[in-house]
């Protein structure tokens, strides 16, 4: 029974980075995509089975439960007031109950455990995608608009993930995991899979999470064990405010040089539209996923030229988008909840498990890079949220259960301390 469970919750996870989506939709080279009814169906499925695991868990319990319900509770709700009730109720269940799996993933296995289960499904998707793009499979190939090659010259791949821009993330975010996980002759044969197919996918945001991925988990390596977290934020706050001063002068003839975009394939613009989108909504937002899916939401497109061919889904960054889905409210629940799993992340590398502690800490690191070009949280059936709620509800589980010990000891530790004192006490009288 153990063992279905766990299957179960690879295959979960490789749904929310969209193995099913490349396998069950249709789709060629040219960017033709066909019905997606059997996909649809496929998650249908896979949410009425994770009810069967949820109501058959006994690992639950009732504090981190009443968290998921409340984050979920409050998306499910915008459809109160969503300028598209029909789809923020739909995609808002489904992310809610996305959620709530992460509640209970995080309740039936340990943080380790947690990090080696999303390396495994990375591994077999990555190694996977490559194999089918040398066969011809034309599922895993990439589309892109622009036409743009790849790092090696040739066309981009997907693999089996949503599309090329993810693939990459995908890739990055799992070479940190090798990198701190692994060790050895298995960490640089996977470390260099992760990095071809990074290459491969042609994305740039790939490109540079990955390069700052082997730049970074070094130093993390180093670093966390030794300076504490509010030694390591005073040196870094006035050092990331200055290194993105120099960043807002050097990007456009950085991603010139490159080749790329200097507004980033239209997503300055598409920001715009974003902040002018929550000043009109700040309190509520327009409830989750209706921007889009209304008569609104069909603006942008018609001034945002570099999305041409392009059906707009979401602003392109996470916070922006969570803002315009659930308001101020709903951005800051987000931060409260990227601030605390960062940080007891970083305190659960110093005081328990360092490898498994820098891995988790180094993949928010780089989830917190791309969020603000990508939408990945608070997001439906989507690996990005779905793995931050996981790691978020392990580490509460972690801090409970070293609480609960603690009190344990120091309970165990009174009664010796006062058999001691008794045992003088006897001594002094018998003097």
């Amino acid at each position: 029974m153990r063992s279905l469970r766990t299957w179960f919750f690879y295959l979960y996870i490789a749904c929310t980075l969209g193995a099913n989506a490349v396998i069950l939709i249709p789709f060629d080279p040219s960017g033709t995509i066909g019905d997606n009814a059997i996909f649809s169906a496929s998650w249908i499925l896979l949410h009425l089975l994770s009810v069967l695991v949820l109501l058959s868990s006994r690992a639950l319990t009732p504090v981190p439960v009443a968290i998921a319900l409340g984050i979920g509770g409050l998306v499910v709700l915008s459809a109160a007031w969503s300028v598209s009730p029909t789809d923020s109720l739909v995609y808002g269940v489904m992310a809610a109950g996305n959620i709530v799996i992460a509640c209970l993933l995080a309740a039936e296995y340990s943080l380790q455990q947690l990090a080696r289960m999303f390396l495994k499904v990375l591994s077999v998707l990555v190694l996977a995608g490559m194999a089918g793009a040398l066969m011809g499979y034309d599922q895993v190939l990439g589309f892109d608009p622009h036409a743009r090659s790849n790092l090696l010259g040739g066309d981009p791949i997907r693999g089996f993930f949503q599309h090329n821009i993810m693939a990459g993330f995908y890739a990055a975010t799992g070479a940190v995991l090798a990198m701190t996980l692994l060790r050895g002759l298995r960490r640089v044969l996977m470390l260099a899979v992760f990095i071809i197919f990074v290459l491969w996918a042609g994305s740039a945001t790939g490109v540079l999470l990955a390069g700052a991925a082997v730049i970074i988990v070094p130093l993390a390596q180093l670093l966390v064990p030794r300076i504490p977290l509010g030694a390591l934020l005073a040196v870094l706050v006035p050092v990331g405010v200055a290194g993105g001063a120099v960043l807002n002068q050097v990007w456009v003839p950085l991603l010139e040089m490159i080749g790329r975009d200097p507004t980033l394939t239209g997503r300055t613009v598409l920001w715009e539209w974003g902040a002018r989108a929550i000043g009109e909504r700040p309190v509520t937002g327009w409830g989750f996923t209706g921007y889009f899916n209304s008569a609104q939401g069909a603006i942008p497109s018609l001034y945002v030229p570099e999305f041409e061919n392009y059906e707009i889904a979401h602003f392109h960054n996470s916070y922006i988008q969570t803002a315009v889905d659930l308001g101020l409210l709903g951005l800051g629940l987000l931060i409260l909840v990227l601030g605390y799993t960062t940080g007891a992340a970083y305190l659960f590398a110093r005081t328990t498990d360092t490898r498994t502690g820098v891995g988790l800490l180094m993949v928010l690191v780089i989830f917190l890079i791309a969020s603000p070009t990508e939408f990945l949280f608070i997001n439906y059936n989507h690996f990005g949220s779905f793995a931050l709620f996981t790691v978020f509800f392990g580490l509460l589980r972690h801090r409970r259960e070293r609480a609960q010990h603690q009190e344990t000891a120091s309970r165990s530790a009174a009664p010796s301390v006062s058999a001691a004192l008794n045992g003088r006490g006897s001594a002094a009288s018998q003097r």
